[in-house]
């Protein structure tokens, strides 16, 4: 019998983002993934060549309904060469009440990769995405497998 029940898996519904601290309510989707990079590596008497593990690369994205331009506005800084871009760090958690327990991700070294400026469609909502690579993540509050 599946130990897992129906009820019990997650729904993004309760997942929240945070910048230092502060909600970032605006956000209603959030993925971070992890691409591992290989090298092939020839080999003798083989016809296909093995892979060495290289590292990898952390990337991820964002999308919210826009309410404000506060966010905007701070990535948009990076155009003033006098300015650094913004490298920021962030904690993604899902504490839906019904699973498990908690799922909580720290990343850090947060850069913008892509943003926007200016959507709009008549009769529409306006949906924004940002996309971003980070440096490092770590689960600090995992879920158990049954």
């Amino acid at each position: 019998m599946n130990p897992n029940q129906a009820h019990e898996a997650f729904s993004g519904t309760y997942a929240k983002i945070f910048e230092s601290g502060r909600w970032l309510a605006q956000f209603h989707s959030v993925e971070l993934k992890v691409e591992a990079k290989y090298e092939d590596i020839p080999q003798s008497g083989k016809l296909n060549p093995g892979k060495k593990f290289v590292g990898f690369e952390i990337t991820g994205s964002m999308k919210g309904s826009q309410y404000g331009s506060e966010f905007i506005e701070r990535l948009s800084a990076a155009k003033d060469p006098s300015i650094p871009p913004l490298v920021t760090n962030m904690t993604m958690v899902n504490e839906d009440p019904a699973a498990r327990g908690p799922y909580k991700v720290e990343v850090s070294g947060i850069k913008f990769t892509s943003w926007p400026v200016f959507i709009a469609e008549h009769g529409s909502p306006v949906e924004q995405e940002f996309e971003f690579v980070a440096e490092d993540y770590e689960i600090v509050q995992g879920v158990p497998d049954l």
